[in-house]
């Protein structure tokens, strides 16, 4: 990664420090230098328009990009082309015929393979190879000047692109591959040499850069914990998936040990992407093995090892990772062996696929309250093809049940949604989204699937149910019931409420009450005092869905409210006369529209003609309509929501004017959306 030249290096710094002028006239180079040409040629383009996001190493690919020469073993080519398309860099004919030569001997599935004739200066195809984007739903390139003086590689990026045809964007900042790293969402993470090779840029203004050429709102740039002439961060670290990260460990005997254990932490302490702290496993390398350096291709990892005895677990810790990956393990050619600061991810080099299937979703996770859940994804293809609808669905399983599924429906576009609903408090629930297309591409999110899915807790329940009561002012005997109602609202929804009274300090009784609309319970109580009675005493109790459940009184504790009871009786020769009153209108807030009534529950005597007026803020009269009282007691009038012209009446809130007789009575009422 890796060949270390002096004089070229120190010549790139001066072309940066100095002006190309100047170090010509300087330096006495003649203008027909070819590392000169690459870099007069190489022009900074304006940046992408429009959406930009970065492509991360884990997604979807369709090719591989290696160099012949190889620094690979021809048993990993092997691997590569049936995984992957696998492109070859050759620097003539004559060469792509010795490279064919030698994958035929080594079982290359050469249908799999091409070759792009290029100069090359090395087989680092990582380091020096493009960069990727989706730009406004456009596969494009993104180069940049390669960090070492080797200007046939830093001509790579600019020929694949016209090579396959793909929009090119040249940022003018020093990079290289071996040092970035992104989670395909957003950020991405370098050690310091982004800042100190771009030293004439402030770190803002490289930051500006990578956000507007590769969509990177998140640049974390970290000070190399190996301290190592490379600093690429691939010798340390390695981003598995938007939301799991692999650092290398050491014995506390190294002498990097509380660099590398600092840069664990700092990770550790980072939420990721979707919004929790990165999942951060660790590989032993005690002799500074380069477990790190792999390379993940269409879930296939390909690991750098050594063959000793730290293999297997290093192995197993990527199958820890990535379970439902499969893992092989590479080892190096004794020509082109592996390195502490130079292994398999610096050699080969992976290529999104322009026409992947990509699935966007913002997971749920942690501790959660309600009883249901939207599931909400953007379901893209990239193809000419098209989403198959039966095709998007969530898989779910509560705690250890069986896996569920529930089709997602298209809103719009490229938007899905669906609603798991009959979770109880304490539930783990597990899932996944999938998708596929009319061309034969699919996926996952995430990538683990049922394997490692997404995961959320349902927090248990300890908040009793809210109750909203207008209590009664006075009560006496009457034909027909009082009405009680109240609105009860719980997080994780209401099983029962109950009226319990009593009469003075004598027994109590328990009356049901019953769901009426929305969050409204209602009971009919009907009265029946002796003449010695004073004071009728009650309370709403509620319950809640929990197990077990949560329970609240109206009023709080062991209070009760205490009605004064009117002195009539039954047997009185003469009953006083009913009293117009509103008892109860509900379901307030009200949602017009939606098949149901506003119901105004009244008390009047049987044949008192009967006026309903809405009026809105304005004062405006939007509703009038008028009946006939039918009972002693206990009356009760409906409004659809529909002014006096027929249409619904929008959201806001109005008063309503009840006329009983010559009894003016109102309440505030709220439409909701």
């Amino acid at each position: 990664m890796r060949e270390f030249t002096p004089y070229r290096f120190l010549l790139m710094c001066l072309i940066l420090l100095c002006g190309l002028s100047a170090l010509t006239a300087r330096t006495g180079l003649p203008d027909d230098d070819p590392y000169l040409r690459f870099v007069q040629r190489f022009t900074e383009t304006a940046p992408p328009t429009g959406e930009v996001r970065p492509v991360a190493e884990f997604e979807p690919s369709s090719h591989v990009l290696i160099r012949y020469p190889l620094g690979i073993p021809v048993a990993l080519v092997n691997h590569l082309s049936n995984t992957a398309q696998v492109i070859c860099i050759v620097s003539s004919t004559s060469v792509q015929n010795q490279a064919t030569t030698a994958f035929n001997s080594g079982g290359v599935n050469m249908a799999n393979v091409s070759f792009m004739i290029a100069p090359t200066d090395s087989y680092w195809t990582r380091d020096y190879g493009p960069w990727f984007i989706w730009n406004n739903d456009t596969c494009s390139l993104v180069d940049f000047q390669y960090n070492r003086p080797r200007p046939n590689d830093n001509m790579i990026p600019q020929t694949f692109a016209t090579y396959f045809n793909l929009p090119y964007f040249g940022m003018n900042l020093q990079q290289t591959g071996g040092n970035y790293m992104t989670d395909g969402i957003a950020t991405a993470a370098q050690t310091q040499i982004a800042y100190t090779e771009n030293s004439s840029l402030t770190p803002a203004q490289v930051n500006l850069k990578m956000q507007q050429y590769l969509g990177i709102d998140n640049l974390w740039v970290i000070q190399d914990p190996n301290n190592t002439y490379i600093d690429h961060i691939d010798c340390w670290g390695k981003f598995l998936a938007p939301d799991k990260v692999l650092i290398r460990s050491v014995p506390t005997s190294h002498a990097q040990y509380d660099e590398i254990e600092a840069v664990a932490a700092y990770f550790a302490g980072q939420n990721c992407a979707w919004g929790y702290p990165y999942k951060v496993y660790r590989v032993n390398t005690p002799g500074n093995q380069p477990y790190t350096n792999s390379v993940i291709i269409n879930k296939k990892v390909f690991v750098p090892i050594m063959g000793g005895s730290y293999d297997t677990a290093a192995l197993n810790v990527y199958r820890a990772a990535l379970p439902g990956y499969e893992v092989i393990g590479i080892t190096g050619n004794p020509s082109t062996p592996w390195e502490s600061t130079d292994a398999l991810h610096c050699r080969a080099h992976e290529i999104p696929d322009k026409q992947m299937l990509y699935i966007d979703h913002d997971p749920i996770w942690g501790l959660q309250l309600g009883d249901s859940f939207d599931i909400n994804a953007f379901v893209r293809p990239y193809s000419t093809g098209s989403v198959i609808a039966d095709s998007v669905f969530v898989s779910y399983k509560v705690n250890q049940g069986p896996w569920t599924r529930a089709l997602l429906t298209q809103i719009t576009g490229y938007d899905y949604t669906v609603s798991l609903q009959g979770f109880a408090p304490g539930d783990t629930i597990r899932y996944f989204i999938h998708a596929a297309d009319t061309v034969g591409k699919s996926n996952n999110h995430p990538l683990t699937a049922g394997y490692d899915p997404h995961l959320f807790v349902l927090e248990s329940d300890y908040i009793s149910p809210t109750i909203v009561h207008t209590p009664l002012t006075t009560i006496s005997n009457q034909p027909s019931g009082v009405l009680f109602s109240a609105e009860v609202t719980d997080n994780v929804g209401v099983s029962q409420v109950f009226l319990r009274c009593r009469i003075d300090n004598g027994p109590s009784q328990d009356f049901p009450m019953q769901n009426s609309a929305g969050n409204f319970w209602i009971c009919s109580y009907i009265p029946d005092f002796s003449a010695t009675d004073l004071n009728f005493r009650y309370q709403i109790i509620a319950r809640d869905n929990a197990n077990p459940p949560n329970a609240s009184t109206y009023p709080a504790g062991d209070e009760w409210v205490v009605v004064p009871i009117e002195p009539v009786s039954t047997d009185d020769p003469e009953i006083s006369p009913l009293i117009p009153r509103i008892s109860a209108v509900f379901p307030n807030p009200y949602k017009a529209g939606q098949n149901t009534m506003l119901n105004i529950d009244y008390q009047s005597a049987k044949g008192l003609p009967v006026t309903l007026e809405i009026f809105n803020l304005r004062g405006q009269k939007v509703y009038s309509g008028s009946t006939i009282a039918g009972s002693d007691g206990l009356n009760r009038l409906g409004w659809s929501g529909r002014e006096s012209s027929g249409k619904f009446s929008s959201a806001g809130v109005y008063f309503m004017r009840l006329t009983i007789a010559n009894t003016l009575l109102s309440r505030k009422i709220l439409l909701g959306l």
